[in-house]
């Protein structure tokens, strides 16, 4: 069921891909300006998602630290790593590209999370590994606060997403059209 919806939505994004002007990103720039807080998760854009290199070009100029996850070869673990708007980035397994592994390791306080769908719950369909679910979940388990915000074209809403229990909840989502708090 899952694979054939992220084949549906892969197409339709592919479909309706567009980029976003900087005013675009107002509300979210915003929104984690105000937030005083310091280390964002965000990502490299492959694959039609919402492209946020304009977005993290501003984060950049306010002096807030980036970071990309780093997906581990042998164990299948994504962690956070610091990342400068002129670092040299290697691909991964996938072909995204990511920071190298002996680039600083960081714990976000807010993450901007790529999808595929997402539900007016805040549930959130990806690409089937798991990555920001095991990660978010672990981060739970250490009590570590944090933020999640999904990523996407208002395109890409369904009404309700089947989810597991190992499946975790965004706190917002952020499309052209703005937020849709959770």
């Amino acid at each position: 069921m899952k694979e054939k919806l992220r084949k549906y939505f892969f197409s339709l994004r592919k479909n309706k891909y567009f980029n976003l002007k900087e005013q675009d990103f107002s509300p979210l720039f915003s929104e984690i300006i105000r937030s005083k807080k310091k280390i964002i998760g965000s990502y490299y854009s492959i694959n039609f998602e919402l492209d946020l290199k304009i977005l993290n070009m501003l984060l950049f100029k306010k002096g807030l630290s980036l970071t990309l996850p780093f997906i581990h070869k042998d164990n299948k673990l994504m962690e956070f790593k610091k990342w400068n708007s002129n670092d040299v980035l290697q691909l991964n397994k996938y072909g995204i590209p990511q920071t190298f592994i002996k680039s600083k390791t960081l714990i976000p306080d807010i993450f901007l999370v790529p999808l595929l769908a997402f539900d007016k719950y805040g549930n959130r369909l990806g690409y089937g590994s798991g990555y920001y679910d095991k990660y978010f979940n672990m981060l739970n388990l250490n009590k570590k606060k944090f933020r999640t915000i999904g990523i996407g074209f208002s395109f890409q809403k369904k009404d309700k997403l089947k989810v597991f229990k190992t499946d975790f909840c965004l706190d917002a989502v952020f499309t052209e059209k703005g937020f849709l708090k959770i």
